[in-house]
């Protein structure tokens, strides 16, 4: 897909990624949680850590997955997790553009690939969870289709626990 004068590619993920997912992870965090978890968690929040939290997690997920990158001009500039969850569907367990790509598409089109999988695996509803507060992934998703579902208990980030919400599509 033609953005601009840029190239945007959406891929499936290669272990090759891990070292850009760590940052990509680690820097959408820092920009997206900043003033909803506590400034000494998010410090724990760093690159190399979450390289070594999607090693393990990518390793891990279940049948069928959908682990995406989206490059721009041959950089990763974001990520997106989908897979299969028993007795509930599908689930968007992480998506996540470097702050600079806000706004440029490359989010919409990791969604949308992430759930047209979804689709393939023939699952009719899929589900996420946000911190809650997180005011501009809430309305990106709700332009997406999403709707809000309620509140889903807490989430673990850098050690802090914070609320997260729950949305869900029918796919």
């Amino acid at each position: 897909m033609k953005v601009g004068m840029d190239q945007m590619i959406v891929r499936r993920y290669d272990e090759r990624d891990l070292s850009r997912i760590g940052l990509i992870h680690s820097r959408s965090r820092q920009a997206a949680y900043a003033g909803l978890v506590p400034p000494n968690a998010l410090a724990r929040v760093t690159p190399e850590e979450q390289v070594e939290v999607w090693r393990v997690r990518m390793a891990t997920l279940p049948s069928p997955n959908a682990p995406l990158v989206v490059e721009v001009d041959g950089e990763v500039v974001g990520f997106a997790v989908g897979q299969l969850t028993p007795n509930t569907g599908a689930e968007l367990t992480a998506i996540h553009v470097l702050p600079e790509h806000r706004g440029t598409g490359a989010g919409k089109a990791l969604l949308d690939a992430v759930v047209a999988a979804f689709g393939q695996w023939g699952v009719s509803d899929a589900r996420l969870h946000v911190v809650a507060g997180n005011e501009r992934a809430q309305a990106f998703y709700r332009r997406n289709g999403w709707h809000l579902l309620g509140s889903a208990g807490n989430h673990e980030i850098g050690g802090a626990s914070v609320p997260v919400l729950e949305y869900g599509l029918v796919v």
